[in-house]
């Protein structure tokens, strides 16, 4: 169960309350506001996915637009700190920000207007008492990685990408790796630039499979389908909705699964709180204050979703699935 509070109330945060449901009138009179990073709808990642869980909430109590005010940041500091401080100041009872890009604005504004109630959303650097920040667990997505790119090597040499931020998850996607394929070889690269020339050092090395967790461009999905041939076919693994671009066609060849963080379930959960007069307040990082909500694959906030071309590894994927959900396997 998550631990919840009423709006406006600082109640003791260790205290978990049960969910209740207000007549809709007075679910209607909340006002709830949704701020998408650069792009908005349409973009075919994080902004579209918050949108569904958007979407789902206000068909489900009947809200229109007078109800839930959606916005599009052009992409600046400035923009994003002037938004969110507008939205809080025409006294909408929640706003919403999508993707860690709103961190450092949120962090500003959520301390200037404690009577607001924030969610961040796919980041957990930010803490306030008024702040949920509803995030994904790292470690389950790179344990199950591991498990399909141990499923699927045939040089039983793996590899990983991402940014420096990224190397903890090193440990779980091993783990992930080693759990099927014992003797495998896990190779590494954490970098803060030039992905592509990292895809290419790893496949030089005789890796056949590599989980990219570098969201920023496309530089490791296009470097990996450049060097693909029949005779020494490189296979990715990818991140969902972070990595937008796994749409594009380059995917098609080359994508064999990718974690999925639903973002959509995130928003739903959070704006179903706000109507029902409560914030979600799990504690992510007591040291520093940080409340919010780890999704994980036990609670089905986070899920693996294999293409075609990963199908034939589904029952080992689904066994890790099963195993986490049970507690009978837990992430490092």
């Amino acid at each position: 169960m998550r631990a919840v509070r009423s709006l406006g109330l600082l109640t003791t945060l260790s205290l978990l309350l049960t969910f209740f449901t207000l007549p809709a009138e007075a679910a209607i009179s909340i006002k709830i506001a949704i701020v998408y990073d650069l792009g908005g709808r349409g973009d075919h990642g994080i902004n579209d996915s918050a949108a569904k869980g958007v979407d789902a909430i206000k068909k489900k109590y009947g809200l229109t637009a007078l109800s839930v005010r959606e916005m599009v940041t052009n992409g600046t500091e400035g923009d994003r700190e002037s938004r969110l401080q507008f939205l809080a100041s025409a006294n909408y009872n929640l706003v919403i920000a999508v993707g860690a890009s709103f961190a450092q604005a949120m962090g500003v504004v959520a301390v200037a207007n404690p009577n607001t109630e924030f969610a961040l959303i796919n980041d957990a650097s930010v803490g306030n008492l008024n702040l949920s920040d509803m995030v994904f667990s790292n470690p389950d997505g790179a344990y199950l990685a591991g498990v399909l790119a141990g499923s699927a090597t045939k040089s039983k040499r793996v590899g990983i990408i991402g940014p420096s931020t990224s190397s903890a998850y090193l440990v779980d996607f091993k783990s992930g790796v080693t759990s099927v394929l014992p003797k495998a070889v896990v190779l590494s690269e954490f970098i803060d630039k030039e992905a592509g020339n990292a895809a290419r050092t790893l496949a030089a090395q005789g890796v056949d499979v590599i989980f990219s967790e570098w969201s920023s461009t496309s530089e490791v999905q296009d470097t990996v389908a450049a060097i693909f041939t029949k005779a020494h076919p490189v296979y990715l693994i990818g991140v969902n909705p972070d990595q937008y671009f796994l749409l594009d066609k380059t995917s098609q060849k080359i994508l064999i699964g990718a974690v999925s963080k639903h973002v959509d379930v995130a928003v739903a959960d959070v704006m179903n709180a706000a109507l029902n007069g409560q914030s979600i307040i799990d504690v992510l990082n007591e040291t520093v204050g940080i409340f919010g909500h780890m999704y994980t694959v036990k609670d089905g906030g986070e899920s693996m979703a294999l293409t075609a071309l990963g199908a034939p590894y589904s029952i080992k994927v689904a066994a890790a699935v099963a195993k986490l959900k049970s507690g009978k396997v837990k992430a490092p």
